[in-house]
């Protein structure tokens, strides 16, 4: 069987959860036409599209501000910052924000968002690429993170995210990696 890794399983969940729901849109600086820093969203524009798959600038303000405005309007987007260090212009809109939506409208909008980020020193990046403020975000009411340790549980947690779309049966269900994709 062939090993797959936490990278390609994040490709293989995105790559899924657009088949399955044409809500889904993927962006983020460079992850369009280069598949991301780390190359996780390698040729998903190609397959879906630049609408659904597009680069942004330079701005991760933008990026999480989309995320959250798309979000409520029914989109499921899926935002990428290089890196951990980055997310400090993000803690307005996730914290007052997508942490606060569903509440702050009565359940009338929901913020159902993936903002996926690098972190830690397992990246073997300078001192503002290897941040962990994971716990920081984890503390805020409204948010979740999660943190994969294993190329399964990235796949899984991805999809349990962006459920497929249909009627009955339990949300997220058959998030595992395809049999002949797992580690053996």
């Amino acid at each position: 069987m062939p090993e797959v890794t936490l990278v390609e399983a994040i490709n293989l969940a995105l790559a899924r959860a657009m088949e399955d729901d044409q809500n889904v849109v993927v962006f983020g600086e460079d992850v369009g036409v280069n598949g991301g820093v780390f190359r996780a969203t390698v040729g998903l524009q190609q397959r879906f599209g630049s609408e659904r798959v597009f680069d942004t600038p330079l701005a991760e303000l933008l990026i999480s501000g989309l995320c959250v405005g798309m979000a409520a309007q029914g989109l499921k987007p899926v935002g990428e910052i290089q890196f951990m260090g980055f997310i400090y212009p993000c803690i307005d809109q996730l914290v007052n924000h997508a942490s606060r939506l569903r509440n702050r409208t009565q359940g009338r909008l929901s913020c159902p968002m993936v903002l996926r980020t690098p972190h830690g020193s397992g990246i073997r990046a300078p001192e503002h690429h290897s941040e962990s403020t994971e716990a920081m975000l984890a503390h805020i009411p409204g948010l979740r993170v999660v943190i994969p340790s294993s190329p399964e549980r990235a796949y899984g947690l991805l999809l349990a995210r962006h459920p497929r779309p249909r009627s009955g049966g339990v949300p997220g269900a058959n998030t595992h990696l395809p049999r002949g994709e797992r580690r053996g």
